[in-house]
């Protein structure tokens, strides 16, 4: 019951604020550090690398943003009932016949290089694989609702041992439990670095399974004429142009000769 108030709450107040003020919308998002974090005070001080390229996207736009966070699932209905303007995530995550008609996909924020983590004391010689079918004698970690558990499900021989948190399925990693893990490699990194600070190095990743957007995704509902998908485009431009891009890029990667290449827009390669 406790759990059904707070979301009555909260949904009351997403229509509140997506509906306050002309240039003031909510975006929503899930929790997947460090590409969105709630967290305002984490390592890099920010909402995440895709979090803060979207604030700073729609503010070059004169669009001033609130970022809310949602488990997954809710986030997808939030944008699909209209209950916020838009979205961040995978594309993959709003196709569902009863969600994707009712959003429009605006820009791609940036891509994540989704990869299996193993332990490579437990496979000192690596685990390799042809096509992601190859992986179905592994237990694999994912978090529960996410993109790449959708892409995944896709293989259904896949043995996939879902989560609800990426620190149970880190932990989950270290105790062996799972062979490995499905997970954004920086994200990957960042939770062993924090964990198991002393085990970290001991760990690797496998060849790429997926090249995944990150996109800006707008509720047909709220914003009918895709206002605001037209003007995140423009701001995102903007900060292209300007370098504010690749700072922020750099900022999260450590520095903008570490950035990953995938990771970037074609338009930025």
């Amino acid at each position: 019951m406790r759990e059904i108030l707070a979301w009555v709450l909260l949904t009351t107040s997403l229509v509140a604020d997506a509906i306050a003020a002309d240039d003031k919308i909510v975006v929503v998002a899930f929790e997947y550090p460090p590409i969105y974090q709630k967290d305002p005070d984490g390592d890099k001080g920010g909402l995440g690398l895709s979090g803060d390229l979207v604030v700073a996207a729609f503010k070059a736009a004169q669009v001033d943003v609130e970022v809310q966070f949602l488990p997954v699932l809710r986030m997808v209905q939030a944008v699909s009932d209209g209950l916020a303007v838009c979205g961040i995530g995978g594309t993959v995550l709003f196709s569902s016949p009863d969600v994707a008609p009712n959003v429009a996909v605006s820009s791609v924020v940036q891509y994540v290089t989704q990869t299996f983590m193993y332990d490579q004391r437990r496979y000192p010689e690596g685990i390799n694989y042809g096509v992601t079918g190859d992986m179905a004698g592994y237990a694999i970690g994912v978090l529960r609702g996410s993109g790449i558990m959708r892409f995944l499900e896709m293989t259904p021989s896949l043995h996939l041992v879902a989560n609800n948190v990426h620190d149970g399925s880190a932990r989950q990693l270290q105790l062996g439990r799972i062979d490995v893990w499905a997970i954004v490699d920086l994200t990957g990194m960042m939770y062993m670095n924090t964990l198991f600070p002393d085990e970290a190095a001991n760990y690797r990743f496998t060849q790429p399974f997926n090249r995944g957007d990150v996109s800006l995704v707008c509720s047909k509902k709220r914003d009918p004429d895709n206002r605001y998908g037209t003007r995140f485009r423009e701001g995102l431009a903007a900060i292209k142009a300007n370098g504010t891009y690749l700072q922020l890029m750099a900022k999260y990667y450590g520095s903008e000769a570490a950035i990953n290449r995938n990771s970037l827009p074609e338009d930025m390669r």
